[in-house]
């Protein structure tokens, strides 16, 4: 545990060292690289679908509510402990507008499925999400990427990533299999506010910063 703390702190403090010397960057990418790359599991999937959520937020989920609902139910039945360090809220943006509610810790927290699916239905359709900004984003990392590697984020797993993607016009996507079996992903991408006020009605409530 020790042994990959440093690495988280060593990643981002290289990634941060390396932005300050680098061509201005998009607001997303930006923040992706100086938060989410320093996670040594992460894969060029992983920061798609990180930038994905970051601009569009869970809306692709608002084409089966349904299902949304039933995968929901499944996942919350095999959830186990949080793991070590797992935090609960997790920004994706700057500003803090949406992010990740993990669901380990907000099951162990005392947190209700139900009202977490309402919040999760209802943040999907509420946030302002756009394909161009996530575009835009994308885009970016790949220049980044193309002047230098960061992590093991390298341009031509981008490339693999974009060719798949674009010729799907750049769908939602999963994990990759490495972060998956590392980190066993089990979250919901949450608007601040439908967050704000999931944790507050929490047996113990949690406080998150306003955007």
């Amino acid at each position: 545990m020790v042994n990959h703390v440093k690495r988280r702190r060593w990643l981002l403090a290289v990634s941060l060292g390396w932005l300050a010397c680098a061509p201005a960057q998009d607001e997303l990418t930006a923040y992706f690289l100086a938060h989410g790359a320093q996670d040594p599991a992460v894969a060029a999937e992983d920061a798609y679908k990180y930038l994905y959520h970051a601009a569009r937020g869970g809306e692709h989920a608002l084409a089966d509510e349904t299902a949304a609902g039933l995968w929901l139910a499944r996942e919350w039945a095999t959830l186990g402990p949080p793991q070590p360090g797992e935090e609960l809220w997790e920004p994706l943006t700057a500003d803090g507008r949406i992010g990740r509610l993990h669901l380990r810790p907000y099951k162990a927290q005392g947190g209700n499925k139900e009202a977490l699916l309402e919040a999760f239905l209802a943040g999907a359709r509420d946030f302002d999400g756009h394909a161009g900004s996530f575009r835009q984003a994308w885009r970016a990392l790949g220049r980044v990427l193309q002047a230098q590697p960061v992590g093991q984020l390298t341009f031509a797993e981008w490339q693999r990533v974009d060719r798949a993607m674009k010729s799907k016009g750049y769908p939602a996507a999963h994990h990759s299999v490495g972060y998956t079996e590392a980190r066993a992903p089990a979250y919901r991408v949450l608007p601040a506010a439908q967050a704000r006020r999931l944790l507050e009605q929490l047996p113990e409530p949690v406080t998150i910063s306003a955007p």
